[in-house]
């Protein structure tokens, strides 16, 4: 009877064991699947609404201008105006510190204003005289793609005692990005092969990052750290702090390039901030987290901005994942200045939340009320 009931027993555990296998398999697919949706609604909803429902296209000078006034708290910028404050007297996760961050972002869009000239950067440096929260800069270095636009630059402002990277994000006229953002490998670190550019990195095939997203970083790190180095030795102050900045693609290109510099010791110890914003996914949980401690020592110093329901900062290679040990900056209601904290990347109060059918690409190109598209750079002055 004993060996009856522990036959019977043993055979309970298996077929529970077994049900609870399928369940769990059942639950692997059904989110691979519900991924795989994702992914799909995704990538019609951009498209959709890039070229149809945008509701930063084809918006007049006064509607670009009231809605980048409407993103100060007080209603009237000319009353108390900010862009003087050293970058190291303002808080690193403020608003109004991110939405300065957002203006140097959105210059990069700036398209050129001569015929046949598109390297001509006149209407980017044409932004330094309308007042706004960039303030008065001069641009130090450019970088330019295949068609000779604008791919990154470096900016100083000596009343801000600041200098500013921007790297551009996707330009769909411009093949190369739209390359790297559809190239779907990954590069792993089994053999030490990123340790040649992150050298703080395990050795480990659970390190990998997408592949498309490190070519386009390492295409231009000899080129911007060659622009670079000259401008933090001209500057060289240590009250000067150095900013890296980037949107979509060029947010995941800053954060790679971040990486690097927090392996230069030179750079990295005048690297007081990196801003990415719709950042998309780029690497394994190992990368990311790995990185991210490294930049975020011994001080916090990246910044991930995510802007509502924003789609891209949820899609990316097939196992990547936001960083867990990043504080998301969330504007979880674009029509007030009024954004949170999140816990990590993994925070279901906050963008990681939100359902994949209500991801959107509408508030992609945008921090808030401010677009970070071509269209900012018709703003009026504010003198």
């Amino acid at each position: 009877m004993i060996f009856y009931t522990y036959i019977c027993f043993l055979l309970h555990i298996l077929i529970i064991s077994s049900l609870q296998q399928k369940s769990l398999l059942g639950n692997t697919i059904r989110k691979e699947l519900s991924k795989f949706q994702c992914d799909i609604h995704d990538f019609t909803s951009t498209y959709k609404n890039e070229f149809q429902e945008s509701p930063f296209r084809n918006r007049s000078i006064k509607e670009i201008t009231a809605s980048w006034q409407s993103t100060f708290p007080e209603g009237n910028y000319r009353t108390n105006t900010k862009n003087s404050i050293p970058f190291s007297r303002m808080n690193l996760r403020e608003p109004d510190t991110i939405l300065r961050m957002a203006e140097y972002q959105a210059m990069i869009y700036c398209k050129s204003t001569m015929v046949g000239a598109p390297s001509d950067i006149s209407s980017i440096r044409n932004m330094a005289k309308k007042n706004l929260r960039v303030g008065n800069f001069t641009i130090e270095a450019t970088g330019f793609d295949r068609k000779r636009v604008s791919y990154w630059y470096i900016a100083s402002n000596i009343a801000q005692q600041s200098i500013i990277l921007v790297h551009r994000g996707t330009k769909t006229s411009n093949p190369s990005d739209v390359f790297d953002d559809l190239d779907r490998f990954n590069i792993h670190n089994s053999h030490g092969l990123l340790n040649r550019d992150f050298s703080y990195l395990s050795s480990s095939k659970d390190v990998y990052v997408d592949s498309g997203f490190y070519q386009r970083f390492q295409h231009e790190k000899t080129a911007i750290v060659s622009a670079l180095r000259p401008v933090l030795s001209r500057y060289s102050n240590p009250a000067f702090s150095f900013i890296v900045v980037g949107h979509s693609l060029g947010a995941s290109w800053a954060f790679l390039n971040a990486a690097y510099f927090a392996s230069q010791n030179d750079i990295n110890q005048r690297m007081s901030a990196i801003y990415t914003f719709g950042q998309p996914l780029l690497g394994s949980a190992a990368f990311v987290n790995e990185i991210t401690k490294k930049l975020n020592t011994p001080n916090e110093r990246y910044v991930r901005v995510v802007n509502r329901n924003d789609m891209v900062p949820h899609i990316g290679c097939g196992k990547c994942i936001q960083p867990e040990y990043a504080t998301e900056k969330w504007i979880m209601n674009t029509n007030e200045v009024v954004w949170k904290d999140c816990d990590g990347g993994k925070d279901l109060k906050c963008s990681s939340g939100i359902p994949c059918n209500k991801l959107s690409w509408s508030n992609h190109s945008a921090v808030g009320k401010l677009s970070m598209r071509g269209e900012f750079c018709r703003i009026a002055s504010n003198s």
